[in-house]
């Protein structure tokens, strides 16, 4: 009986009427209300003590005398620890789900976040893009190339003869060297025609393998070096490669600031 009686409370009354009136015909006085029909606004003890009530009430309205409905609740109030134990275990597992959709809520509030932020991050990156490439637009349009060439590194020689080029009016040279080697090492240096050297590039290779067999897959340092020069000196420039037991290509490119005309 005991089982039953935890089981199920006397259904008296509806979510929206508590103590209202209950019918002749309504289920035993043995049954009591499940927990999972709780109110969570109620304690376990609140709980109890409103369906306590509600149970007087149902046995008064049976016509049970006073004494009758005191024997009655001799039995009921047996039940009471281990009733208020499931309300308790339920208002547990209820806050446990609680606080797990507030995590997922604020999981789903911080992806938003991070997906803003990076969208706002791609469309800085495509502004910042879209900026270069005009920019490089508008100086493929106001510069020349005065050299343009591309040296193969060997080691079986040590320097190779300087590469030379003439400034013939003072203007903004904009020079650009990229270089990769395979072994020793190489130094790349641009001097004025006074001798006066104006940038370098070194490089010296390291492998990061121990041995000839895990170097089969082909391994380089690169280095790279942009100058931008403002009233370069007029006469002839010379960008000088020293190289050392060197294997590789060293690429350069020097362009020329182009005066805009009057109508410009």
């Amino acid at each position: 009986m005991k089982t039953n009686t935890i089981l199920l409370f006397i259904l008296l009354v509806s979510s929206n009427f508590m103590f209202s009136q209950v019918a002749k015909d309504t289920l035993s006085v043995d049954y009591i209300y499940a927990p999972n029909s709780f109110n969570h606004s109620f304690s376990a003890e609140e709980s109890w003590e409103i369906h306590k009530a509600a149970y007087i009430k149902q046995l008064k309205s049976k016509g049970l005398t006073d004494d009758e409905i005191k024997k009655r609740m001799v039995t009921y109030e047996k039940d009471k620890e281990e009733f208020i134990a499931q309300v308790k275990e339920q208002h547990r597992l209820a806050a446990i789900q609680r606080k797990k959709a507030d995590d997922l809520r604020k999981l789903a509030d911080i992806e938003r976040k991070k997906a803003d932020e990076q969208r706002k991050l791609a469309d800085i990156q495509r502004a910042k893009a879209d900026k270069q490439r005009k920019k490089a637009q508008e100086w493929r349009k106001k510069a020349e190339n005065i050299l343009i060439k591309n040296i193969t590194l060997s080691n079986k020689s040590n320097n190779s003869k300087p590469i030379t080029f003439k400034v013939n009016s003072k203007m903004t040279l904009y020079i650009g060297i990229r270089a990769h080697i395979s072994s020793g090492t190489t130094l790349i240096e641009i001097y004025n025609p006074k001798g006066i050297k104006e940038g370098e590039l070194s490089l010296n290779f390291k492998s990061n393998s121990d041995s000839n067999e895990e170097r089969e897959g082909l391994e380089y340092t690169s280095g790279a070096l942009d100058k931008t020069i403002s009233g370069a000196e007029v006469g002839e420039w010379k960008i000088k490669i020293v190289s050392q037991k060197s294997e590789g290509i060293v690429a350069m490119s020097v362009a020329q600031y182009i005066k805009p005309t009057m109508d410009e």
